[in-house]
């Protein structure tokens, strides 16, 4: 991990993305929180949501669009300190006075869709190919250690502060990653001619015209959409598996969750480690494969015992598997089609991949009361398999296809 880790750029952005998520995490869990404890209305509440839901699928490609046109660098500069300066609405949130809450999260959702392609598209600029996959494994360490940070921050900034100390803190982490980021000096220009037009024009048309020129790219699209579903699927069956089949609580559902976070601290290290012996692809089937077949274990053992340690050690043990897809999927984006359209690949892939997320919350939803918690678990297991068998026969078979057809087609141009 020395030569990524001697990065200077790469530390900067680092630092930045894991500041980034702490106020994310912040924020997601701090705003709904305040809704629902002072006005008990779950419409308000699931308000919030819906916001996040509609501005991600109508607006996501066309953040990634406009990431493509921009710097890179000034733009992440700038979406934060917009971030910052949005926030200030919150402070005339009051139990009868709601729509600053709702306006400041439409905001917020806005400038997400342009700051996260930016940073998708960030990563491969200031890393060498080598080390792509090791500073993602990097980051996904961070992201274990933002949620641990950020989410309980969250909680207890809005029980003890109310929305005044969520504004202060989220602010101050808003600030710190524009200024993280102004200080990279690797040039972050956009590598796209305004004057272009057709495939390799600047629109989101043809942005995706490129995207399918590219192998594997429109299966990969694909499977993540699938995956996306199936996560959503989760929180809603895991509460109602560990009530009704584990017999337990809150207290039971926090402690198996929280040895997720753990368990990937410890797989993103050990995945960074070994990285350099893995193609992104092959990390990315495999991280899929395993999460179905340890999930299948996990939902399954009650037939054996109900004894808690046993779900903490398998629970931890999905960090690894999760890793490695996550870490897979997000170095495979980066490396399998052009840098100029990485933006919109990213922006397609938010679209795609929240209306998938919101497939699989109605889909759970419509039919945790009427089909057993196990069989909803299983397919859900079955459907991470799912993931790693299309992950072969949609994206690397093509690529493979492709570069043994035209050795230089797999390259990005």
């Amino acid at each position: 991990m020395g030569s990524v880790w001697a990065n200077r750029d790469f530390r900067l952005v680092l630092v930045g993305s894991f500041v980034n998520e702490v106020g994310d995490w912040l924020l997601a869990v701090a705003l709904p929180v305040f809704v629902f404890t002072e006005t008990r209305s779950g419409r308000d509440t699931a308000t919030i949501f819906v916001i996040e839901l509609v501005v991600g699928v109508l607006l996501g490609p066309y953040g990634g669009t406009l990431a493509d046109r921009w710097d890179l660098r000034r733009t992440i500069v700038a979406t934060n300190l917009l971030h910052a300066v949005s926030l200030l609405p919150l402070l005339a949130v009051t139990r009868q006075r709601l729509w600053p809450a709702f306006v400041v999260l439409g905001i917020q959702t806005v400038l997400r869709q342009l700051n996260d392609p930016a940073s998708f598209a960030l990563v491969p600029r200031v890393v060498t190919p080598d080390e792509l996959v090791q500073a993602n494994a990097a980051q996904s360490t961070g992201s274990s250690l933002a949620r641990l940070i950020g989410s309980p921050l969250g909680g207890l900034s809005v029980a003890f502060g109310g929305l005044g100390a969520v504004v202060a803190i989220d602010a101050v982490t808003f600030a710190a990653v524009a200024a993280a980021t102004a200080f990279v000096r690797t040039p972050t220009p956009s590598l796209l001619d305004p004057g272009q037009r057709g495939e390799r024009g600047p629109g989101f048309a043809a942005g995706v015209r490129e995207l399918r020129r590219q192998p594997g790219v429109g299966g990969y699209v694909a499977v993540q959409a699938l995956a996306q579903l199936t996560f959503a699927m989760f929180p809603v069956l895991f509460i109602v598996f560990v009530v009704n089949e584990l017999h337990g609580g809150g207290t039971q559902v926090g402690l198996i969750r929280g040895m997720a976070a753990f368990g990937g601290i410890t797989a993103s290290l050990l995945v960074a480690r070994r990285a350099a012996r893995f193609a992104p692809t092959t990390l990315m089937a495999v991280g899929y494969l395993g999460f179905g077949v340890i999930g299948a274990l996990f939902v399954n053992a009650p037939s054996v015992t109900r004894a808690l340690w046993v779900y903490l050690v398998l629970f931890a043990i999905t960090g690894l598997p999760n890793v490695m897809s996550q870490i897979g999927a997000t170095s495979t984006a980066q490396t399998m089609c052009p840098p100029e359209v990485l933006g919109r690949l990213s922006g397609l892939l938010s679209a795609t991949g929240t209306l998938g997320a919101a497939i699989g919350s109605i889909g759970v939803a419509l039919l945790i009361d009427h089909v057993a918690v196990r069989t909803l678990f299983n397919a859900q297991a079955a459907l991470y398999a799912a993931c790693g068998i299309a992950t072969y026969a949609a994206v690397i078979r093509p690529r493979t296809r492709s570069a043994h057809n035209h050795p230089a087609a797999d390259q990005p141009t």
